[in-house]
């Protein structure tokens, strides 16, 4: 009877494992297709503004070069215009693919990713007079996902200079290294403004933790850094204190 009876509770037990699992798969399968639709909604909302913004600037374009009116800096204005649409554009495309079973892998140079990151925020970077310099190997290639990767990229760029500014740090400076450790590409981000204080730095990942003014941001920018990089791509995003700054880590 005993022996029976550690059998049937065993078993309940079991089968209670195996509704909790189901359980979770469903609630996990929910919240996707929540994520599905609210990015459909997204894309079809800024879809028509974006692509009106684009051919109003190719208007202005050549209003100007017929009244012989362009000068370098505004064509420069423009052509920064434009990039970012289209990186708005790829970005809905690119959170779409986040949650798509689907989605392709892709060979790519890493050089060429962190430099077409660097592009979206470099009339901020300009503006703040922030010395970038770039340590990379452009023979770096990598194989998965290019546009995960870019957006990684561009929230881990944007947190620096936003700290660098916040801060006023005198000679700001952004440093960008790929060095291999322990048979991973590493990507290093390196800034100068002081580092992250002890008693945030275990809480810097956290949905909704942010350090800056609540106008600043919502604090969801480095936890979906990490989730793209640890869930989508497979690798470790981490970040340590230097003896000026802060070094945010990507292993691929």
């Amino acid at each position: 009877m005993k022996k029976l009876q550690k059998e049937l509770e065993f078993k309940i037990q079991e089968a209670l494992e195996k509704s909790k699992d189901k359980d979770k798969m469903l609630f996990h399968q929910n919240k996707l297709m929540a994520m599905g639709e609210m990015m459909e909604n997204i894309a079809h909302q800024w879809r028509q503004p974006l692509a009106q913004i684009n051919s109003s600037v190719l208007l202005i374009d050549d209003m100007l070069h017929e009244d012989n009116h362009m000068t370098d800096e505004i064509d420069e204005r423009l052509l920064e215009i434009e990039s970012l649409t289209k990186y708005l554009s790829k970005t809905i495309d690119d959170f779409r693919g986040f949650i798509d079973k689907d989605k392709e892998k892709k060979t790519f140079y890493l050089g060429e990713i962190i430099k077409k990151s660097v592009y979206i925020i470099h009339g901020s970077i300009k503006k703040n007079n922030i010395d970038l310099s770039f340590n990379i190997d452009n023979d770096f290639k990598y194989y998965g996902y290019e546009g995960e990767l870019q957006q990684v990229l561009v929230i881990i760029f944007n947190n620096a200079k936003d700290v660098l500014v916040e801060r006023g740090i005198k000679n700001p400076k952004i440093r960008v290294n790929i060095v291999i450790e322990n048979s991973e590409v590493v990507i290093k981000i390196s800034d100068n403004a002081g580092g992250i204080d002890k008693k945030d730095i275990d809480r810097i990942f956290e949905p909704y933790f942010s350090t800056k003014h609540k106008t600043q941001g919502t604090g969801l920018g480095l936890y979906i850094a990490k989730k793209i990089i640890e869930d989508s791509l497979g690798g470790n995003l981490s970040v340590n204190n230097t003896n000026d700054g802060a070094c945010f880590e990507i292993a691929l």
